[in-house]
């Protein structure tokens, strides 16, 4: 499992509830929780704010997931 997909399930959020509070598609989210996509600067930013955690505690600065 990574960060992001263990720090929205303490919040208790589906990737779908995830992305509708980032005002983006939820397959953005599931496909960066997967890996099949890095994440962009700027969603890292707002990813990190919603689950209320540093950006350094999901990602790496390429992008990539952090695992627990």
């Amino acid at each position: 499992m990574n960060n992001l997909e263990l720090y929205r399930r303490k919040k208790g959020l589906s990737q779908t509830q995830l992305g509708i509070r980032l005002g983006i598609h939820p397959n953005n989210i599931t496909m960066v929780e997967r890996e099949h996509r890095r994440a962009w600067p700027k969603l890292r930013k707002q990813i990190a704010q919603e689950l209320d955690v540093p950006e350094e505690q999901l990602f790496y600065e390429n992008g990539d997931l952090k695992k627990s």
